[in-house]
This record gives structure tokens, C-alpha cells and sequence, in this order.
């Protein structure tokens, strides 16, 4: 089974990720890894990021929550990583919301070339300059949902040189060669504040293990989704809530990622 490679692989390297995320999803960022077999280590003072990064195994740069100095961070911890050939994920957080934040991402994208973005639709398009529903031609209704979202990762690719996760009820992965749909999940996963920064987190993991963007991304998107799954289906045989389905997530991604399984959640399929 593919996922059991990418745990295996995962398990024998267990990176080190440098965080520079924000402070919404901080800890919930930094847990996730360690439930995964990884570990985070969050510095954002220019006076450290550099060599905090060349001992880690990769850098996720999460724009969330963005001011110039954290940019300023951002772009020297990543100029480091390329030169020591790590891989680089940037997750580009509410990326058109306002011409500032707009700026502050050109400013990155000039200086970093990185090895996968992960987004979702509304990010995508701001990176692209594309009204949404205006992807390369792609007429943007429910029937062609899963092709405007494919033709965004894939223009993301090509835009920007590396992989593109872009995350919706489907995750349309690509790295201008090849693209894929990714199912499965759970809804309530998008009641969970972070839950975007932990699939990117996640992302920039299985790159620091060694696989290449587009492997690291399809690895993290569908372990997140399957792991979503599996937290539905506990909270609704325990009749909890979305607390409870928060804490289940955690655990289901804990045993994914260890090779753990549960006779309750095979019968379930």
C-alpha cells in the first residue's frame, strides 16, 4: 500500500520542519508533526531564522497574520533553505484579502522559488491574478467544480515552478505535469480553525522525509483526509461534538502516521 511507503519513510527520517506560522494555529501546528513522528521548531527573529533552518529538514512559511518583519523572517529563512537545497512550502494565508497582504506575497514570491504551495480556491486565484471561476478558460459551475479546481493547482505549478496542493471538499494536487484528485474527508474538518496549516505543515513533513513536492503532497493530503474520515466516524459513534471531533482527528492522524489501526474504523467502510 502507498501509504504505508510514505509512513515508512516518515518514520526512519522523522524531520525537523522550521515553523513560521501564525499565532492562530501555533500549537495546534506544532502537535500535529509531533503526532505524525516529526517535530516543529518556531523562531521568527531575524537574528536566528537562518541557522534555526540549517538544521531542520524543511521550512513551511504560513503568511498568516503577516507584518514586515515576519515577511523579512520568512525570506531568509527560505533564501537559506534553498541554498542548503531544502525544500521549501509556503501556505499563503488569506493571500488576496487585502493589497497589502497582496504586496507582502509578491515580495515573497520574488525572493523564494518554493518547492509546493498549499491554498485554497480563494488563495489560489489571488496568486494568479484570476477572478474565481476565470481559471485559464474553465467555466466556474458545480458541474465543473473539480476541473476549475485541478486548473488552478495546475497554473499554480506552472506559475510558480513547483508542486500546488489547492484544498476544497476534493484536493486537486499538480506539479504541471501531473495532477490528481484527492477525496475522502470530513466536512466538519473546515469547523476546525488551522485545519489548513496543519495540512501544509504536514506537507513541508513528508518533504523534509525525503519525498519529492508532488509525492509530499499527495502523502499529506490524502493522510489528512482519510484522517478527517476516521475522526467523523468516531465522533458520530460517541454522539460528540466538533471538540470531540478535534481531538479524534489528532488521534486518528497519530495512528495513521504510526501504523495503528482500529477494527472499528475498517468495519465502518
Amino acid at each position: 500500500m502507498v501509504r504505508d511507503v510514505w509512513v515508512q519513510q516518515l518514520q526512519k527520517t522523522t524531520p525537523k520542519v522550521h515553523c513560521l506560522t501564525n499565532p492562530v494555529s501555533m500549537q495546534d501546528v506544532a502537535n500535529i508533526l509531533l503526532a505524525a513522528g516529526g517535530s516543529a521548531i518556531m523562531g521568527e527573529d531575524t537574528a536566528e531564522v537562518q541557522d534555526i533552518t540549517s538544521f531542520c529538514q524543511a521550512t513551511f512559511l504560513n503568511t498568516g497574520v503577516p507584518n514586515e518583519d515576519k515577511i523579512c523572517a520568512c525570506v531568509l529563512a527560505a533564501s537559506k533553505a534553498m541554498e542548503l537545497g531544502h525544500p521549501v512550502v509556503i501556505d499563503p494565508v488569506g493571500a488576496g484579502a487585502t493589497l497589502y497582504r497582496i504586496k507582502l506575497m509578491e515580495l515573497i514570491f520574488k525572493r523564494v522559488t518554493p518547492s509546493l504551495i498549499r491554498c485554497n480556491e480563494e488563495e489560489a486565484c489571488a496568486l494568479l491574478n484570476v477572478q474565481k471561476g476565470d481559471s485559464g478558460g474553465v467555466e466556474s459551475n458545480l458541474a465543473l467544480q473539480d476541473e476549475i479546481r485541478l486548473k488552478l493547482a495546475e497554473m499554480l505549478a506552472e506559475r510558480y515552478g513547483c508542486a500546488a496542493l489547492v484544498s476544497g471538499t476534493k484536493d486537486a494536487v499538480s506539479d504541471g505535469e501531473r495532477s490528481t484528485l484527492l477525496t475522502g474527508g470530513d466536512d466538519r474538518i473546515r469547523r476546525i480553525t488551522g485545519g489548513g496549516c496543519m495540512l501544509s505543515a504536514l506537507c513541508a513533513l513528508f518533504c523534509g522525509a525525503g519525498l519529492a513536492p508532488y509525492e509530499a503532497a499527495c502523502a499529506a493530503g490524502s493522510i489528512w483526509k482519510e484522517s478527517a474520515w476516521i475522526a467523523g466516524q468516531r465522533t458520530d459513534r460517541t454522539q460528540g461534538g466538533i471538540g470531540s471531533f478535534h481531538v479524534h482527528l489528532f488521534d486518528a492522524l497519530d495512528e495513521l502516521c504510526h501504523g495503528i489501526r482500529r477494527e472499528e474504523d475498517n468495519e465502518d467502510r
